[in-house]
């Protein structure tokens, strides 16, 4: 192991060591020297049930951020110009797309969904338009 990685380890806060080597992504030998510097610091048992009580309040704080993100709605501006590329077959929505991947891949649920109902009223709304004889120039036009 790297000894930059046992500096690392060996400078943790109690409560980032004790988390540290409780998760399983990390290399076998990081997590073993991690117990290693657990066992060597010695900790009482009401000292080990502080730590745990905090790292599930940072759980529980992590798990909210996580719901606020996902909850947060699309803004006015992205709902317009995702609405009005809707209207217009939807091949403007190829410049959204890398959008939508970073919605999905930070968990912006609602976001994500947002830009495919946005687009979707707008692109079922090209053909009501397009009934009422309302040119395509001017549907912009024609929602103020």
């Amino acid at each position: 192991m790297e000894r930059q990685v046992e500096k690392y380890i060996h400078n943790l806060p109690d409560i980032d060591l004790l988390e540290y080597a409780r998760t399983k992504t990390h290399l076998p030998e990081a997590l073993d020297f991690a117990k290693i510097e657990l066992s060597d610091r010695h900790f009482t048992s009401q000292h080990v049930a502080d730590l745990e009580q905090q790292i599930r309040q940072r759980e529980k704080e992590r798990e909210e951020a996580v719901q606020a993100v996902a909850a947060e709605p699309l803004s006015f501006e992205w709902r317009l110009a995702v609405f009005l590329c809707g209207m217009y077959c939807g091949i403007p929505l190829i410049l959204f797309y890398p959008a939508w991947r970073k919605f999905r891949e930070i968990g912006a649920d609602r976001k994500y969904k947002d830009m495919w109902v946005y687009a979707l009223i707008g692109f079922c709304l090209q053909p009501i338009l397009i009934c009422l004889h309302i040119p395509p120039w001017s549907w912009i036009l024609a929602l103020f």
